[in-house]
């Protein structure tokens, strides 16, 4: 069996309220508009991308929040997707070491990052940039490989708690993005994150745009919300549904504080079931 993918585009999602969701097996996403209109300018009504493919040796799982057009985040995804995601879950590792899986993040932030800017030139428009968080899982292995650019979240839930691998430095007066001109590989490796770890007493993985967390808009403590999800549908579910109920919850958690505030976000949620 080849590699299997499932990819939500924003403009393809563009009503509020909406909740688009996508599961199968371990691997689930989800996207909405978000649950009230945005209060703020933008673009286009619908920004951000989510993705997963699952192959015989692992599942990557994908999030970009566009900003100034949907564009940027559809093509970040589509790169993962169309270069890195078989090579990544293949039966056969592409690397061996932590650092040789660092090294083949930073390939791919940049590939996506160029991508970016691609598109944007083809359409003769501002690039439109990207926060952007991806998780590959390799079960096999013990491998969480973990990537952010932005502030967006990248989630490792276990029993207890869920703590942050990505989201941005609370230290900086500003948020990267993907695709920018100038972003080589040394300003790459500065203002992005880009962690391994093993997946020993890890539940799932969970990846969310800043819908869920914006303030104003979204929750107030992201990481409690996550873990209470995780914790609830490990009690109401099968173990083939923990996936997309646990990215059901997330989303839908963040579109009922954007309604309580009336203030939204697009919303995508990407979720990697590692509990065994």
């Amino acid at each position: 069996m080849g590699m299997q993918t499932a990819f939500l585009r924003g403009r393809e999602h563009q009503l509020v309220g909406d909740v688009e969701l996508k599961g199968l097996g371990p691997a689930a996403i989800a996207l909405s508009r978000g649950g009230a209109q945005k209060t703020y300018s933008y673009t286009d009504p619908n920004e951000d991308c989510v993705a997963f493919a699952i192959g015989e040796g692992g599942q990557v799982a994908v999030a970009a929040d566009g900003h100034h057009g949907e564009l940027g985040s559809e093509a970040a995804v589509q790169t993962i997707l169309e270069e890195f995601a078989e090579e990544w879950t293949a039966a056969s590792a592409p690397a061996s070491s932590p650092d040789e899986w660092r090294s083949l993040g930073l390939d791919a932030l940049l590939h996506a990052n160029r991508a970016i800017l691609e598109v944007a030139g083809r359409n003769q428009i501002p690039p439109a940039p990207t926060t952007f968080t991806l998780a590959l899982v390799r079960p096999e292995d013990n491998l969480l490989l973990s990537l952010s650019v932005g502030d967006s979240h990248v989630f490792a839930v276990d029993r207890g708690a869920a703590r942050e691998l990505g989201n941005r430095d609370p230290d900086w007066k500003f948020t990267p993005f993907l695709g920018y001109e100038e972003a080589g590989r040394s300003m790459m490796e500065e203002y992005s994150i880009i962690r391994v770890h093993e997946l020993t007493d890890l539940r799932a993985i969970v990846l969310a745009t800043d819908g869920l967390s914006e303030p104003g808009i979204g929750v107030v403590d992201p990481a409690r919300e996550v873990c209470s999800q995780v914790a609830q549908v490990e009690l109401d579910n099968r173990p083939d549904q923990f996936a997309v109920e646990t990215c059901r919850g997330v989303l839908e958690t963040a579109l009922r504080a954007h309604l309580r505030q009336k203030a939204g976000d697009n919303m995508g949620c990407a979720v990697l079931w590692v509990g065994r």
